[in-house]
């Protein structure tokens, strides 16, 4: 709802329990919690706002959550916590505002521009959050398009009034651009007021509505930039070789020959690949040829992201090629297609009790759902995007089945994302490798796109196979059939088109002309050297050899990661300095015997503050995986969709082999999207039975996407003497 400022100020002096109660209703949320909370952030902003400058000026109540004002950028799963609405010299404006309830005394600079530290972690500094939404906005926001509107951002702090040291260097600029206040008298009085007189000093509710109302609508010469670093040969992170070349070649085609009708018609275009085929490669080219293209017609054109790791991973990249937080915004989550929120739909069930039902039933609630909202308001719109770029596809939840039901970030209720994805894109283009789907949710399926597609009136279905590209483990194909080989992974075949019109390509990598290496006969006692046709794959029977190879190869600039399937539980999760825990609270902590000497070796997981699993995986400037690359270890979920130069595996206790067979061992594994799986084994004796089965097959995809993520060269250390043993002669004999 909209407000002018002195309305609020007289709800909050004279009705503050009717107000709480109107925002619990609007949010679904009416706890003890979020009501204390909201009245102590209502009485701040009253207070800093106190001011007659601001009487007449727009305040935007959000739908959700425990601070008492949010605004959901169109199209975006970002919050801003407060807008002020109005305009300044005969032109719209808009003000953002981020409220920190926080004590900041003891807080300091953190490691780079952006963050702070602040209780023994490292925090986003509130100005680069705001610096976020304003860019967004600039750039992605039809109101402020349509009106040429200026967006302006700045910090609140309603608690404490200790903030000096959010302005020191290296966030100096940046707290210039975007500055905190507090309630302090001298703020409320003076700094506050200077600031607004000069981004809105007048009313204008004709564009507070609008705002309010607002979609997603992408600056196409913005966006277009951003699409020419990324295609830059020298800039760009992502790099196309040999065979990628050709599927690049392919699906650009393809999309563009689409685009080109008049009325381009909806079409489904499904490029399956192996890990190292260059799926996330061709997705970031393909996107930005096509907003760079100035005959590309006019629509949103983004690349869709399907888990919290490639979420902040993919943002983190578009913001280093277009050198601006803004350049996210062509980034959305999978989960931004659901058509309502799970804060509306938890408001919309309280007002009509009897009309959804179970996830099972979804197009029964969509069709409630049309006749109560027809245009999704909340959610993403039918044929919102021109083109929908779906990276790790695989990874998109259906809950028509039961694994697929639960708390995953959006509205289950309403049916499966890959059809939301089909039913709000013209062009949806899904990129994917079934094997690499390991967790319960994780359970679309070919022919699931295929129903869903034709249900939608999808009119071309396309299907492009990269099975013959390979990029990662030094270009062998052959490594990676091995791996398949080694686990009994059959190939999955893309299904056969049944919609009206429907092609299928094959992308062949060019042959190579190198020869295979031969392999090093070397005795058990030492490590194994053995090389498929340009990648080396080294056992290490001692884990600080391993680590001490690894070493060597970052020395030479190449870049190094630890990784591990999920065989330790995540202790340290919660933690905010990890790194220097004891030994014995890291998850993992070996004492190990090398050469009659008992050594330590201890480890954490990969460190995420907020799930920001950029830390991990770019270790960027100021982290402490850039100071060591191998400090932490990585799990699959996290480095899903990346590589590394070199990879050092920790084959641990989760899959063994015994005797003649791969066992899956309930008890050391930890992943949370398996439970079901891990609690059914462990209640079955037989290790060979129906459960364990059921097991073993994520847990070996786990182990396939560790084991091909690597460009270079592959170390591995394994813990189980048998499993050691069997590696050892699996590696030799397939060389030979």
């Amino acid at each position: 709802m909209l407000l002018q400022v002195s309305e609020f100020r007289r709800r909050v002096d004279s009705g503050m329990d009717g107000l709480v109660a109107e925002l619990s209703e609007q949010t679904g949320r009416g706890g003890y919690a979020e009501k204390a909370a909201w009245q102590s952030s209502l009485l701040a902003v009253r207070n800093a706002f106190s001011a007659p400058a601001f009487d007449e000026l727009d305040v935007f109540f959000g739908s959700r959550g425990n601070l008492a004002l949010e605004y959901r950028m169109p199209g975006g799963s970002s919050w801003a916590d407060m807008v002020l609405l109005g305009r300044h010299e005969k032109k719209p404006a808009g003000v953002l505002i981020e409220l920190k309830n926080w004590i900041t005394q003891g807080d300091i600079p953190g490691i780079g521009e952006g963050l702070m530290e602040r209780r023994g972690g490292m925090d986003q500094h509130p100005s680069a959050q705001v610096a976020g939404y304003v860019e967004w906005c600039q750039n992605f926001h039809s109101a402020v398009q349509d009106r040429d509107a200026g967006v302006h951002g700045c910090v609140l702090f309603t608690k404490d009034a200790y903030y000096h040291t959010y302005g020191l260097p290296p966030n100096a600029e940046l707290t210039r651009r975007y500055p905190c206040f507090s309630t302090a008298a001298n703020d409320v009085k003076d700094r506050l007021p200077e600031f607004f007189a000069g981004r809105i000093t007048e009313p204008d509710h004709d564009f507070a509505r609008e705002f309010v109302e607002g979609s997603y609508r992408q600056n196409r010469s913005f966006v277009a930039l951003v699409g020419e670093q990324i295609l830059s040969t020298d800039r760009s992170p992502f790099v196309l070789l040999d065979g990628q070349r050709k599927a690049f070649d392919v699906v650009r085609a393809r999309v563009e020959q689409i685009l080109a009708k008049r009325r381009p018609v909806k079409t489904v275009i499904l490029v399956y690949g192996p890990p190292g085929s260059g799926k996330s490669a061709v997705a970031a080219k393909v996107w930005a040829s096509l907003v760079s293209n100035p005959q590309t017609a006019g629509g949103n054109i983004v690349v869709t992201t399907t888990s919290a790791s490639q979420n902040s991973n993919w943002k983190r990249l578009f913001e280093r090629a277009g050198g601006s937080r803004g350049a996210s915004g062509s980034v959305v989550a999978a989960t931004g297609y659901t058509p309502i929120h799970t804060t509306n739909f938890g408001r919309l069930r309280d007002q009509y009790p009897s009309a959804f039902r179970d996830a099972a039933q979804w197009r029964h609630n969509m069709d409630m759902l049309r006749s109560f909202i027809p245009e999704f308001r909340s959610g993403s719109r039918d044929d919102e995007f021109l083109v929908s770029i779906v990276d790790e596809a695989h990874a998109l939840v259906n809950p028509e089945h039961v694994e697929g039901r639960g708390q995953h970030g959006f509205a289950v209720a309403f049916g499966p994302q890959a059809y939301h994805t089909i039913r709000c894109s013209t062009v949806t283009v899904f990129l994917l490798d079934a094997q690499q789907g390991f967790r319960d949710q994780e359970n679309t399926t070919f022919d699931d796109l295929q129903k869903w597609a034709s249900e939608l009136g999808v009119e071309h279905f396309d299907t492009i196979s990269l099975d013959g590209c390979q990029f990662r483990c030094n270009g062998s194909k052959e490594y990676v059939d091995s791996i398949d080989a080694m686990f009994g992974t059959e190939h999955v075949a893309l299904p056969q088109p049944e919609t009206r019109r429907a092609v299928s390509y094959e992308v062949e990598a060019e042959p190579t002309l190198r020869a295979a290496e031969e392999i090093d006969a070397l005795a058990p006692n030492l490590r194994l050297l053995r090389k498929t046709p340009h990648f080396a794959v080294e056992i290490f029977p001692h884990l600080p050899d391993m680590e001490q190879h690894l070493r060597s190869q970052v020395e030479k600039g190449d870049n190094c990661r630890l990784l591990a399937s999920y065989s330790r539980a995540w202790k340290t999760k919660s933690v905010a300095r990890p790194h220097g825990l004891p030994a014995d609270l890291m998850d993992f902590d070996f004492t190990l015997n090398v050469a009659g000497q008992e050594r330590r070796w201890s480890r954490i997981w990969n460190y995420a503050p907020k799930l920001d699993y950029t830390f991990f995986v770019q270790a960027p400037a100021g982290s402490m995986m850039n100071k060591d690359q191998l400090c932490e270890v990585g799990c699959p979920y996290v480095v899903r969709g990346f590589d590394f130069d070199h990879v050092g595996l920790l084959w641990l206790e989760d899959l063994v082999w015994r005797k003649d067979r791969w066992v899956a061992q309930p008890e050391h594994v930890h992943e949370t999207g398996i439970k079901r799986l891990v609690s059914a084994a462990k209640r079955e004796p037989d290790l060979q039975g129906p459960a364990h089965q059921r097991l073993l097959q994520p847990v070996q995809q786990a182990y396939r996407i560790l084991l091909t993520r690597a460009i270079k060269g592959l170390s591995i250390w394994c813990a189980d003497l048998e499993t050691a043993s069997h590696l050892r002669t699996t590696f030799a004999s397939e060389g030979s």
